[in-house]
């Protein structure tokens, strides 16, 4: 959407002092869905508040009749089933996410993969865990709060709007990365029920297959080309709700090895690599791709039989 000039810009009240990933991407939000950045006020003065056409994160009201999305106040603003609250950025997603991005399948997506874990920080909630030893992931929480570091008070309108723009793009980013998701998963899902030997799926295109073949018990392997490099991939599919678990590795022995070594191994003239955590090879052709992976549900079915 473009401005209308002939219309007054709308304003939106955000509390003052440090920022943070909740109102940096509620604002974000109210931007797409109004087609521009609203004059920005940070404030906590109560007159200057109300004043405002929306209110974000600040004044203790969550009201979206009266465009107020608060999650300070006493009890909160509700939670999810899962049981993380909502913050501002959860509130006005649920508001606007599927009039912005025109699907409630979209809207879902982000809702699951960026909204939640924002609010979850937001609430004082650790949204991920099992980290090993010290390492944690640097979360886009972390970055927007990192920013307010050496920021003096003159300067932080500016550094709040250079955050909202960067997350104006994640979110549009996010929402193609979802539509295509969605695509995809529909082409994919076909490709799936019209498979003989389930274990196996071969992909025409590059289709974001991830998420949606380990919602099967069947699927092994995937194998698709990549376009990039002109070759052809085998991966293995993950345990459904595993970010790194394989359902079956690919051959031991064929682990770091590349090039006339992996041929040699294999008997595939045209094989190129094998990852050293064994979860996707390629190959140069289509052809050799299907050979590789033939010889891996080989090799898997033997190792089922000997256990």
């Amino acid at each position: 959407m473009e401005l209308n000039f002939w219309k007054k810009r709308k304003t939106v009240a955000v509390h003052s002092g440090n920022f943070h990933a909740d109102d940096v991407f509620s604002v974000a939000t109210l931007s797409l869905y109004l087609g521009y950045i609203p004059k920005i006020i940070r404030t906590r003065e109560t007159e200057k508040i109300q004043k405002a056409d929306y209110i974000l994160d600040v004044g203790c009201i969550y009201d979206p009749l009266k465009n107020r999305f608060d999650h300070h106040q006493v009890g909160g603003a509700g939670e999810r089933l899962n049981g993380i609250p909502y913050a501002t950025f959860g509130l006005i997603w649920k508001e606007l996410g599927e009039k912005i991005t025109g699907s409630k399948e979209v809207a879902e997506i982000i809702e699951k993969k960026l909204v939640t874990a924002i609010d979850a920080d937001d609430n004082a909630m650790e949204a991920c865990g099992n980290f090993v030893c010290d390492a944690r992931p640097y979360t886009i929480s972390d970055f927007v709060i990192y920013n307010n570091f050496n920021c003096a008070e003159k300067k932080q309108k500016k550094v709040f709007r250079k955050l909202v723009d960067l997350a104006r793009e994640i979110i549009i980013m996010e929402i193609e990365i979802a539509q295509g998701f969605v695509e995809d998963h529909k082409k994919v899902e076909a490709i799936y029920l019209a498979t003989e030997d389930k274990r196996l799926i071969l992909l025409d295109q590059d289709y974001d297959w991830n998420g949606i073949l380990s919602d099967h018990p069947e699927p092994l392997f995937v194998i698709k080309p990549d376009l990039k490099i002109k070759a052809w991939k085998i991966y293995a599919v993950k345990i459904k709700g595993e970010k790194f678990k394989n359902r079956v590795d690919l051959p031991k022995s064929w682990a770091s090895k590349k090039d006339q070594e992996l041929a040699r191994i294999t008997g595939v003239d045209d094989a190129v690599y094998c990852h050293h955590q064994r979860y996707m090879a390629i190959a140069k052709s289509k052809e050799g791709a299907i050979e590789l992976a033939q010889l891996a549900l080989n090799l898997s079915t033997k190792l089922e039989i000997s256990n």
